[in-house]
């Protein structure tokens, strides 16, 4: 396989802005929502790289473009997917395609320490639209009044040690090079609490935490050392000295496009088949970054 094509920097400082952009605001989703659904948050992040997803000439000469597909739906009915999102990237020079990659990523939440979250209900799914049609005769306004506190001790509550999900993920990065990676969803900073109903909506410019990208091998290794059926918290996860602990911006720029993180591939991939090409597949989004880069 010929070595990995050299990419103008205004080519990265392109991809690494749009997901500045997406961390600030799913961590501003996040923080001023602290109970919401994990798969809310997906489509947080992909709805933030939609502008940027129009063909785009840079002062290089390269152009660059992001298809993006939020896929949804039946994975909600499992309990558990593969990775959340998928993100390919294509290079092309003369119009002819020069390479091609992956990294995926598995996201999960923190959850605050009342571990009052939203989480995806089958039999609610099931029945669609019901539960808004069949209202509370009684308005719970009144009495909504809740307190959420993020602090180091919180737990990634859906992250559970000796899952089948854990054992999946190391399968197939043990069969397709370290692909998939940990996408941890938390709020601007910790500690912090806040309260329902709101009093007012907090606007995130740089959060301080926010969204955090670990590899599964530093992930495993604070794992072992929880009891079966536990989740690991974030200060367990900080603690561990992990070589990973990435800013989403930095996996998404200095590392994937740059061919540091994720796994390349030529032509047609079964692995890569499995995951995308399903309509029942374990994937939620996917994100194609097409890069034509000058002769």
């Amino acid at each position: 396989m010929e070595t990995w094509p050299n990419l103008p920097d205004d080519v990265i400082d392109w991809f690494r802005a749009t997901f500045v952009e997406a961390n600030r605001k799913v961590t501003e989703r996040l923080t001023n929502i602290p109970n919401i659904r994990e798969t809310a948050l997906d489509d947080g992040l992909i709805e933030a790289l939609i502008p940027a997803s129009p063909p785009l000439l840079l002062a290089s000469g390269a152009v660059v473009e992001m298809n993006i597909h939020n896929i949804g739906g039946l994975r909600r009915i499992g309990s558990w997917e593969t990775a959340d999102i998928a993100v390919l990237v294509f290079v092309y020079r003369a119009g002819t395609l020069l390479a091609q990659k992956i990294g995926l990523l598995q996201s999960k939440r923190l959850y605050p320490s009342n571990n009052d979250v939203d989480d995806d209900d089958p039999l609610n799914f099931a029945y669609g639209m019901n539960a808004f049609l069949r209202r509370d005769p009684k308005s719970p306004l009144g009495q909504m009044h809740k307190q959420f506190e993020f602090d180091e001790n919180c737990c990634y509550g859906a992250l559970t040690s000796g899952s089948d999900q854990i054992d999946v993920i190391t399968q197939l990065n043990e069969q397709f090079g370290d692909s998939i990676h940990y996408l941890f969803y938390n709020p601007a900073q910790v500690p912090i609490t806040i309260r329902y109903p709101l009093t007012s909506y907090q606007n995130i410019s740089d959060p301080t935490l926010g969204c955090r990208v670990y590899s599964a091998a530093d992930i495993d290794a604070v794992l072992v050392n929880i009891s079966a059926g536990k989740s690991p918290t974030l200060a367990q996860l900080e603690a561990s000295n992990p070589e990973s602990n990435w800013r989403l911006e930095t996996w998404a720029a200095d590392l994937l496009l740059r061919c540091k993180v994720g796994k390349r591939f030529e032509n047609y991939n079964e692995v890569v088949g499995r995951i995308l090409e399903r309509r029942s597949g374990p994937i939620a989004a996917a994100i194609a970054v097409s890069i034509a880069i000058p002769e």
